[in-house]
């Protein structure tokens, strides 16, 4: 038996004994890791466990066995220890000694993540997921790079109390457990948010900035629907927020929900998340004139009772106006070429920052078709 065979009969020896330990807190149960998925350099990992595990314990672990450890490492370039950079695990192994020194600070950068001083945490999830879960693998990693950053980074990581929540730790403690136990946590690992874990409350009301930041990374280009992330804001403050289970009420949490798809279908979905809700989120018939007059309301108050009097008349004026109905695909690129709905509530979303745009959004020039 050559030497190569007896340390691999040596890893599954170690690796069977970390699985035999109840894993009742991070849900993982017994499997026996497949060693051809092991680097060839499986030495590499685990000496990065043994460090790892004895360096970074109680509140600053970020495995809660050796077997995830491993599981992780396996899926992991192993880098250059003479240019210990990037996400690999080279450069893990060079922040054990600070990690010895500062757990609190050093540990997050030793685990599956990186914490950006080891490669950013989006970078080491789209690199591990698809490798982990390639069934449940929909993006390439361009666009798993572009939506894992509208995701919540709480800048740090906590493999028990980052378990659940709607967080790119979260989604990191998952595909780490999918490592060993694909069938269960791979499930909990997509970027879109999924029950039980990686998600806030089914009843719990989503705030804008959650919103906007997944909104903003998923639609762009000639789907954007929003100037800026503060524009997103300001639009924002005026829908019912709603609540993170919703999928076709004219709330936050509705076009939350589409933004989220928008990442695997913007051109689908990216309207539907958007200032209009386009018919899908609310009504299809009037929804874009119920969004367009609450965001008329707030943002040119004055030309609003001028104009429209009360959120009645302004429902009636606005339904013969073209755009007025969902499925109308509303965008900043089609909203300027439009002359009706599409037109003012562009204006209308300008006007918290540029107050002279509420002349058009209540139909002047150049909405005045």
């Amino acid at each position: 038996m050559s030497r190569f065979d007896i340390s691999k009969l040596a890893l599954g020896a170690v690796v069977s004994l970390a699985l035999g330990a109840c894993q009742a807190i991070a849900g993982i149960e017994d499997r026996t890791l497949d060693p051809n998925a092991m680097p060839s350099d499986s030495a590499l990992c685990k000496r990065y466990c043994d460090k790892v595990m004895s360096v970074c314990t109680g509140e600053n672990a970020v495995y809660t066995t050796d077997a995830l450890c491993l599981g992780v490492c396996a899926h992991m370039d192993p880098g250059d220890p003479l240019e210990p950079v990037g996400n690999t695990v080279a450069c893990r192994m060079h922040e054990a000694q600070s990690a010895e020194r500062e757990p609190a600070d050093h540990c997050r950068f030793m685990g599956p993540g990186g914490g950006d001083q080891c490669g950013s945490d989006c970078e080491a999830y789209c690199e591990l997921f698809p490798k982990v879960c390639p069934d449940d693998a929909k993006y390439s990693n361009e666009g798993c790079l572009n939506a894992c950053r509208g995701l919540l980074d709480q800048n740090r990581f906590h493999v028990v109390e980052d378990h659940e929540g709607d967080s790119i730790e979260c989604r990191l403690v998952h595909v780490s457990s999918a490592t060993v136990k694909p069938d269960e946590h791979c499930a909990h690992s997509p970027i879109p948010p999924t029950e039980p874990w990686c998600t806030g409350k089914a009843t719990a009301a989503p705030t804008c900035a959650e919103y906007c930041r997944i909104e903003m990374a998923a639609c762009d280009g000639d789907l954007k629907q929003y100037v800026d992330e503060q524009q997103c804001l300001d639009v924002c403050a005026t829908f019912t927020p709603g609540t993170n289970a919703d999928q076709k009420p004219n709330t936050t949490g509705c076009r939350r929900y589409h933004a989220f798809s928008s990442t695997l279908d913007p051109d689908t979905h990216c309207s539907h998340s958007g200032p209009t809700g386009d018919g899908h989120c609310g009504d299809l018939g009037t929804g874009n004139c119920e969004s367009y007059c609450a965001l008329l309301a707030e943002a040119c108050p004055l030309e609003f009772t001028a104009e429209m009097v009360n959120v009645d008349q302004c429902l009636l004026k606005c339904a013969k106006l073209p755009e007025a109905k969902g499925d109308s695909k509303y965008s900043l690129t089609n909203a300027a070429k439009s002359k009706g709905l599409s037109c003012r509530v562009a204006h209308a979303a300008s006007a918290f920052a540029e107050p002279s745009a509420c002349a058009a959004a209540i139909g002047a020039a150049p909405c005045d078709g």
